[in-house]
């Protein structure tokens, strides 16, 4: 890749904030962009999140591109500090903290493993989906309609999130929240 020169860039930029040049702005992100995603994937550790957020660092900077200074800052390293900006708003935002819980509640669950496949296991070899539909499906609450799609349908947690259009940590608590219940009303018959 042959990088631009400083003078290249400038015109560039001139071109955008000028003319709303659509093919300089094109240029200017193809230029950078591969540097930026891997700037933002090393820090991250996240394919998917890092290229979210490469996107969110140019949007910003073509939207902001009206402060860029070429006298403080090379055009690459100003977008550096706006990909850094972007890094901090995700580690503060909501969804990282619910990414949080959501490991958490993995590491926690993950010592139960097995306790809760004998509760799977149980459920399944005592009642069919007939049965399990008749104590739950009525209700056509979110934890049921998880479960069943987890246990009985053998969709992925990220495939049943996609699905109901909620949050991965949304769809692991309504599943352990369902697994909660029926091992409580079993105790409780056994």
């Amino acid at each position: 890749m042959v990088l631009l020169s400083k003078g290249r860039e400038l015109k560039l930029i001139d071109r955008i904030l000028n003319s709303s040049d659509r093919d300089a702005a094109d240029e200017l992100v193809s230029q950078y962009y591969k540097n930026i995603y891997k700037h933002i994937y090393i820090k991250l550790k996240d394919e998917e999140l890092s290229m979210d957020l490469t996107q969110e660092t140019f949007i910003a900077a073509l939207k902001g591109l009206g402060t860029f200074d070429a006298g403080k800052a090379s055009f690459g390293t100003w977008l550096s500090r706006i990909a850094d900006n972007k890094i901090t708003d995700y580690f503060r935002s909501r969804q990282y903290h619910e990414s949080i819980v959501t490991q958490i509640m993995d590491d926690v669950t993950e010592d139960k493993a097995d306790e809760r496949e004998g509760t799977e296991t149980s459920v399944i070899g005592k009642l069919s989906y007939e049965e399990m539909e008749k104590m739950y499906g009525h209700h056509q609450n979110k934890e049921w309609e998880t479960f069943r799609l987890k246990v009985y349908e053998g969709y992925t947690f990220g495939e049943i999130s996609a699905r109901q259009g909620v949050e991965l940590s949304t769809v692991k608590s309504r599943y352990y929240a369902m697994v909660k219940r029926v091992r409580k009303e079993w105790d409780n018959f056994e």
